[in-house]
């Protein structure tokens, strides 16, 4: 659902986007949202700094919430 490696921070409204989509493919009782592996170490090398990882998380897990609620899933 995210990018570790993109600087770009995703929106809620793009992961539920996404989410929905792979719905139309992945029975929901499958499907799960993640963060692409990478965040750490922070600041480290080509990594993401750890400001811009805590809003790709947080973007993440509300676009998740949103897709839940679509999908009466809460």
């Amino acid at each position: 659902m995210t990018d570790p490696i993109s600087k770009e921070i995703e929106t809620p409204e793009s992961v539920y986007e996404l989410l929905l989509t792979a719905a139309k493919y992945i029975p929901v009782e499958q499907l799960g949202s993640t963060d692409d592996c990478g965040f750490s170490p922070f600041a480290y090398d080509i990594s993401t700094a750890r400001e811009v990882a805590y809003q790709k998380i947080k973007a993440r897990l509300e676009g998740t919430k949103l897709a839940e609620m679509k999908l009466g899933l809460s």
